[in-house]
Order: C-alpha cells, then structure tokens, then sequence
C-alpha cells in the first residue's frame, strides 16, 4: 500500500500535461471595497511576477473573457481572495486560495493549495515579506516545477 502511494504523490496533475503557458486570473471580494479594481489589478500583478520565478513557461496575466482562459495550451492559476477586517491590528486581513483550471484537462484536482491569511500589503505590487512569503507557500503547492521531492 505504501508504493501506490508514494505513486500517487509523485504523478503529476492532469491540468499540467501539454501546458505551454500558465495564465493568471485574480478576483478579491467583497466587490464594495474601496479601489477593490485596482488592489485586485496590483495583487494579480505580484501574483504573476511571483508564479513568474523559476518557471519553465511563460507566465501571464489573463483578464475575465480573455479567450486564452480556454485555450487548449494554457493552465489557468486562480487567486481569490476576500477582504476581512482585522480588528486585532486596525487594518484589512487579505485571505486567499490559489488553485489550477485548465478548460481542456478533466477535473483531476479536488483542492488547490490550503487558503492562507495575511496582512494587507500597503503597496500591493511591491515586495511586501508576508505577503510574498503566504503566496510563495501556495505557489509551492499548486505549481509542479515549484514542489519539493516526495521523501
């Protein structure tokens, strides 16, 4: 039982095979929030530039409708994330989720990378430590080129 499933960690995703580029596509709720078009705008951004590192293919922004959200080349990276308020702090709490989607692969992955929480960076498109340290840990989960060798 042990080497099926010391198998099974090490198969890739479906949504990976004949990927040539990897697009992405960010939402932030709730939609009232103040400049919430262009805090999604600068966080998809630094989304893009931190996918970006390291990886063997082209990575991109994709904006809603884009018809190379289906196109059959392209793995899709979600970010969503949900404004909170951060009581504790006197700020906004940025929590989020990062999964693949790719329109021409079958569903092979049930959940994406474990939601994560975070300190809304003050200038979203600039390196920020936490922010950057939350996705980088998501990204090491969701991305195959990223993931560390199975023990």
């Amino acid at each position: 039982m042990n080497n099926g499933d010391a198998a099974a960690a090490s198969t890739p995703v479906l949504a990976w095979d004949g990927a040539r580029r990897l697009g992405v596509q960010c939402l932030v709720d709730p939609d009232r929030a103040p400049d919430r078009r262009q805090l999604q705008a600068a966080l998809c951004e630094r989304i893009r530039a931190l996918a970006a590192d390291r990886a063997p293919i082209p990575v991109v922004l994709l904006a809603p409708g884009d018809p190379d959200l289906i196109a059959a080349d392209t793995a899709v990276l979600l970010f969503h994330a949900n404004l909170q308020p951060d009581e504790a702090r006197g700020g906004s709490l940025l929590v989020f989720s990062l999964r693949v989607f790719r329109a021409t692969a079958a569903p092979s992955e049930l959940f994406g990378a474990a939601p994560r929480a975070t300190a809304l960076p003050s200038g979203p498109a600039k390196p920020n430590p936490r922010f950057d340290a939350a996705v980088n840990a998501a990204l090491d989960e969701t991305l195959p080129w990223r993931s560390r060798p199975t023990p």
